[in-house]
């Protein structure tokens, strides 16, 4: 009995194996570049484009975030960050590996880039966080 418990464990490790190569590989290297999420455009600086992304669970993404500095944006994106494998940000030279993050300070004109991989489907909405009303807000649509 020991013996054919050991050879289906055996098979199901080879198995997932073969499922597990047959992945497209690492894919926070191989990430597919978004259009860039631009913060502050327009003469009043409440315009923000685009105001969706459509993505796909298990494929790895970049996302630059441009801020033009013409507002104060506390760029929320909780319930997005909650539901993605984030395996970078890049802020010019420097670059975090962190875990989680949910709420990015953009203050003045700059910007920072997003490596990612969704991990669960649904609609996550974004906002700078008080000026909804304005027009700073928009989604992300994981399938």
């Amino acid at each position: 009995m020991t013996k054919r418990l050991l050879a289906a464990l055996a098979a199901l490790t080879v198995g997932f194996t073969a499922a597990v190569a047959g992945a497209e590989g690492y894919l926070g290297r191989r990430a597919e570049k978004l259009p860039p999420l631009k913060i502050g455009i327009g003469e009043d600086g409440y315009g923000m484009e685009p105001k969706e992304y459509r993505l796909v669970t298990g494929k790895g993404y970049k996302l630059d975030v441009i801020s033009t500095g013409l507002v104060e944006c506390e760029l929320v994106m909780r319930e997005f960050m909650d539901n993605i494998w984030l395996r970078m940000i890049q802020a010019g030279d420097v670059e975090f590996k962190v875990p989680y993050v949910s709420v990015f300070e953009l203050d003045d004109e700059g910007e920072f880039r997003m490596i990612f991989v969704p991990i669960r489907p649904g609609e996550y909405e974004w906002a700078c966080e008080g000026m909804e009303k304005q027009g700073l807000v928009g989604k992300f649509i994981v399938e």
